[in-house]
């Protein structure tokens, strides 16, 4: 794959006024208050996990919560998780070096800087501005990693067609469908004809959720802030991240409509014990 920088912003072609067009009929009864609402709860939480424990939010280790992560353990664990990703986009057919990658919901950058061992080029994109901060200087003296603040749910930032590859590790799990299924479709729109697409997403929890569904609604709807207080004394936490679980049916329909392959289906576990799910190698039609 040829290597290339992706310009911010820049002028859109017609195939990406129709895909985003496509993108808004895909959304359906969803309105844009509801979406919005939903964007704004999902940035609060990893802003606030950002500033209280951010390696542990991003990798939640067992005895690692309390900011107990060595940053060299915690950087090697990225090596592990990047180290998988290259062994399936082998299996795939994928070339033996990535130009341009892109690493969705980078958080400090620990798999940014893992994927540069591959790739000439990576940018770290998320809407965490603390998870940013802290990942600049862990990155700063990384040639060829820049991470960059996204506000929106869309990746309008960048043009089309400019990123060999685009990956995600354990981040679209915590989205609702109605945001993470526009972020896939920007996914394919800023991936090169022809790249590839890899991410994770769980399936199926292997256990009954409606009990921590209530279990949420009420913390979250304590009045004068006890809830961050309870959450503080419970879980170590003000905040918790939501858990989703999206059918395979439901991802492979999405990438057909797209125009995008999956070439290989990997099961995968990593939402937690006793969860199923898959990672998706995709390529892109040419």
């Amino acid at each position: 794959m040829r290597a290339g920088g992706c310009l911010p912003g820049g002028a859109r072609s017609a195939w990406s006024r129709q895909f985003r067009s496509r993108i808004a009929v895909g959304v359906g009864a969803c309105s844009s208050s509801d979406m919005s609402d939903s964007f704004k709860r999902l940035q609060h939480t990893w802003e606030s996990l950002g500033v209280e424990d951010p390696l542990w939010a991003i990798a939640s280790e067992p005895g690692k919560k309390g900011n107990r992560w060595e940053v060299q353990d915690f950087l090697a664990s990225g090596d592990e998780v990047v180290d998988r990703y290259w062994l399936l986009l082998e299996r795939a057919g994928a070339p033996d070096k990535i130009g341009a990658a892109l690493d969705f919901g980078c958080g400090v950058g620990r798999l940014s800087l893992a994927w540069k061992r591959r790739a000439e080029s990576v940018t770290g994109v998320d809407i965490s501005a603390p998870m940013i901060e802290r990942g600049r200087r862990l990155a700063a003296d990384a040639s060829g990693v820049r991470l960059e603040l996204n506000r929106r749910p869309d990746l309008s930032m960048f043009c089309d067609a400019c990123f060999d590859l685009v990956f995600s590790h354990i981040v679209l799990q915590h989205m609702p469908w109605k945001i993470a299924r526009g972020y896939l479709a920007e996914f394919a729109r800023v991936c090169r004809p022809g790249g590839w697409i890899a991410f994770q997403l769980p399936s199926d929890a292997g256990r009954p959720e409606t009990a921590a569904r209530i279990r949420r609604w009420l913390v979250d709807h304590v009045p004068f802030g006890l809830g961050r207080v309870y959450r503080r004394w419970r879980r170590g936490a003000s905040e918790l991240f939501d858990m989703h679980f999206t059918s395979r049916k439901k991802v492979e329909d999405l990438l057909a409509s797209l125009g995008v392959e999956a070439v290989l289906l990997e099961p995968d576990a990593s939402a937690g014990p006793g969860t199923r799910g898959y990672i998706y190698v995709c390529r892109k039609a040419c």
